[in-house]
Parts: structure tokens; sequence; C-alpha cells
């Protein structure tokens, strides 16, 4: 598995002992647990999705998905796994490409943040620069 894939793992985990949600709501639980800022209205793909939900039904969790009419992925736990209409999946596939994705460069940069990078390096190059206070009231002399 990708490490996405892990992530959404994760967060499938964490959404606890809930039987219908959405892949929105799931989304905001992948957020939360990985940490990940921005991308406020990413989905999650349905290629990185459906290993996540394999490895969560060899754990004894079997979750079916369907796609609403609205492309939306609804996520159940239920006891039969339940394969997605090709139509609905080319569908949601279609629909995924005009939307913002969770992809592994998400948690790349999230894992490049924490670690820092090094100060860039500044050379006092320029001399100070006094400038003229314009609006003072100057004293003839």
């Amino acid at each position: 598995m990708t490490p996405i894939q892990t992530e959404i793992f994760k967060a499938l985990e964490a959404m606890g002992d809930k039987s219908k949600f959405t892949d929105t709501v799931l989304a905001k639980k992948l957020r939360e647990t990985a940490k990940i800022d921005g991308k406020k209205k990413a989905v999650i793909a349905l290629a990185d999705l459906m290993p996540a939900l394999d490895a969560s039904a060899e754990q004894g969790r079997v979750f079916a998905v369907t796609v609403t009419s609205a492309n939306d992925l609804l996520i159940e736990r239920s006891e039969n796994p339940k394969e997605i209409p090709l139509e609905n999946k080319q569908r949601r596939q279609r629909h995924e490409k005009s939307q913002a994705l969770f992809t592994n460069g998400d948690l790349q940069d999230k894992s490049s943040k924490k670690a820092g990078k090094p100060a860039k390096c500044t050379d006092k190059k320029r001399t100070e620069r006094k400038s003229m206070d314009v609006l003072r009231v100057y004293e003839d002399e």
C-alpha cells in the first residue's frame, strides 16, 4: 500500500463505530489524522480508497461503497462487500479529474515541513540606509 492508502486506512480506523459516512467526512478525518494543512475541498480517490477498504476487511471490518447520484462515495459497514457497477465507477473517476485529490505528495510536504529546511544564508551585502524625516519641521538657523 502507498503512504496515502495507509493514512486512509488509519482514518477508517479512527472513524470508530460509525456505520455510514461519506467520503467528505472520511477526508476530514484524514486531514486530522495525517495532519494535512490545506486542501479543504480535496476528495479521496476511489483508486486509493479501495485498497484501504480491502486492508480493513482483513482486519474484520467490512465496508460497502456506493456512488451516489452526486458522485459522492457513501461508505457503510456491512457483512458483505458490494461491487460498484462499472458505469458508476467510471462516472466517479471522471468526476475526480475535476477535483483536488489527496496524493502521496501531501504527506511528503508534511514531513519536510516537520523536519525543517536549513535557513538561507543572509549575507549583509547592503549597507544601512538612513532615511530623511520629510515631515520634520526644520528650524532656521
